[in-house]
């Protein structure tokens, strides 16, 4: 049998006594006989017995109930917890409360009313007991909700508490005082919560306590940088502009900020505010190299938004197929789309594919490898960071008067692992060899920026 919480707190007060659970003056009687020795030694004394830091956040049970209840049901808990408040009668809250339940399991504010009893008689844990199975049923009956948060408060769970209180808040001043005098130490915890989570690599949890953070603390720069730290861990550029927007507005003088959001308005934004934040920065900084470099690289994928949709969708994803890279290479370099091959290679597996004519000219020109055995361009596996490479190195090796950098090094020829890593950094395609990593994937963003690298090399107007 479950226990009403007013049993719960009798059993809780002495657990060495048993109540009667029958009905009737005999069981009631005994209650009383028994609630009475149940305070210890001495009863309460009478007249107020609340501190003032509780005082706000202790109200008449009915205040704010939203549910349907007869007036004299009301009118019946609030004279127990007048009688509570101004003149100690806590064994007379706790009977009321116990008969009302009896008869009424689900009349709510009984159960406020046993939960206040256990809150002043400092059991402030049971009174959370009490509260929180019916904290979101409840969310806007504001006498729990104001209880639920000071008691949570008292035991130091400040987000718990901010919660209770933020459900109060448009309809208690002492609720809404409460919720700006938390805030920053609220938006502490939960930053440092997701600082953990992410460092953990639970990126789960991390978006959990982030989503409290900005329905609670919309406004706050640490919910703002926690966005963006969410974001990079979960590889969401829309939401992390989003946040980097918001904070560079706040900090219009933070040039890290305004790089990251250009750059990010390049790849998940409007290509033209960042290229227009870029001309900013190189305005601000002639002689800044890198901020050039970047530059050059808005201008590119600037002038990509001219190309067709399915071209914009390639950039954006985050592996590509050897299809997809075909695809890239045919829009992006005038060679490709209008060379002529030397060559007809077959390959019986792109008829169905929707890049069969892209395909077909990367290969005839000698540009991708087609299997001379099978006939088959696997135009559906992922493209690896060699093989985009070695589509790279051919491109370069075909331009007159060759590049010092692929001296020696024929288009049509087979090309190592070695040499398309060694000629990829020695072209500036790579910072280093190190940075080869044949058998890896390849992003949209990522292709395009080696195709951007590439036809800056070839002398080609981007």
């Amino acid at each position: 049998m479950v226990l009403s919480p007013l049993k719960r707190i009798v059993v809780r007060s002495r657990p060495s006594q048993a109540v009667s659970t029958s009905a009737g003056l005999f069981g009631l009687a005994v209650l009383l006989v028994w609630v009475s020795g149940c305070a210890g030694v001495d009863a309460p004394e009478p007249g107020p017995r609340i501190s003032s830091l509780d005082q706000p956040f202790l109200v008449p049970p009915s205040t704010g109930y939203p549910l349907a209840m007869r007036p004299a049901d009301g009118d019946r808990v609030d004279a127990a917890f007048e009688g509570l408040i101004l003149e100690g009668q806590r064994d007379e809250a706790i009977l009321l409360s116990h008969q009302v339940l009896a008869r009424n399991p689900d009349f709510h504010p009984a159960t406020l009313l046993a939960a206040q009893v256990a809150f002043l008689d400092g059991e402030v844990d049971h009174a959370r007991e009490l509260l929180t199975p019916r904290a979101v049923e409840l969310s806007e009956y504001t006498a729990w909700q104001l209880l639920l948060g000071r008691s949570a408060e008292v035991m130091n769970d400040l987000v718990s508490a901010f919660q209770a209180y933020a459900n109060a808040a448009t309809r208690n001043r002492a609720a809404r005082g409460k919720i700006e005098e938390l805030r920053p130490r609220v938006a502490q915890i939960l930053s440092r919560r997701i600082d953990d989570d992410l460092q953990k690599g639970r990126a789960e949890e991390a978006t959990r306590e982030l989503a409290h953070m900005e329905k609670w603390l919309p406004d706050e720069t640490l919910t703002l940088e926690s966005a963006v730290a969410v974001a990079r861990a979960t590889d969401n550029p829309e939401a992390e502009l989003k946040a980097i927007a918001r904070l560079s507005a706040r900090s219009p003088d933070d040039r890290s900020l305004a790089e990251r959001r250009a750059t990010l308005e390049l790849v998940a934004g409007d290509a033209g505010t960042g290229l227009r934040v870029f001309q900013e920065l190189v305005a601000e900084n002639p002689e800044d190299e890198k901020l050039q470099n970047q530059l050059a690289r808005a201008r590119f994928l600037w002038r990509l938004q001219l190309l067709p949709i399915e071209a914009h969708d390639l950039v954006n994803r985050t592996e590509l197929s050897r299809g997809d890279l075909a695809a890239i290479l045919y829009w992006l370099f005038p060679e490709v789309r209008y060379g002529q091959g030397s060559q007809v290679r077959i390959a019986n597996d792109v008829l169905d594919q929707p890049y069969r004519e892209e395909i077909v000219r990367v290969v005839n020109l000698g540009i991708m490898d087609v299997d001379e055995r099978l006939h088959q361009f696997s135009p559906t596996r992922a493209v690896t960071r060699s093989e985009a490479l070695t589509a790279m190195v051919r491109l370069l090796s075909r331009k007159e008067p060759s590049l010092a950098c692929v001296a020696g090094v024929r288009s049509n020829d087979p090309l190592g692992v070695e040499t398309v890593c060694g000629v990829s950094a020695s072209c500036g395609l790579l910072a280093s060899v190190a940075e080869c990593r044949p058998a890896g994937s390849v992003s949209g963003s990522e292709a395009v920026e080696l195709s951007r690298l590439t036809l800056n090399l070839l002398g080609i107007r981007q």
